[in-house]
């Protein structure tokens, strides 16, 4: 019987994809991206909404959402290429 599969060759398989076997070692350097990554937002998470709570003003307070999703967004595209860098490395 083979371990559980990842949430990535899960969702290969969902795709229709083949799912990549991966390295002990890329699986760790996976992990390792998603950490930082939740650090890196969770950051940005704090830093956006300690701005948000000191602005009154509703169309500066709408920048401020937009401009935080926006930087979320980015943390979390480098995050897929660095993991899709690690998946590559044999």
């Amino acid at each position: 019987m083979s371990g559980m599969k990842s949430a990535y060759e899960l969702a290969m398989e969902r795709m229709g994809g083949e799912s990549q076997m991966l390295s002990e070692e890329q699986k760790q350097a996976i992990a390792k991206i998603d950490s930082k990554m939740k650090a890196k937002v969770a950051e940005t998470e704090i830093m956006f909404d300690q701005q948000l709570a000191a602005e009154s003003d509703p169309a500066k307070a709408a920048f401020i959402q937009q401009t935080r999703q926006q930087q979320i967004a980015k943390i979390r595209e480098a995050a897929e290429e660095e993991k899709e860098d690690a998946r590559r490395t044999a």
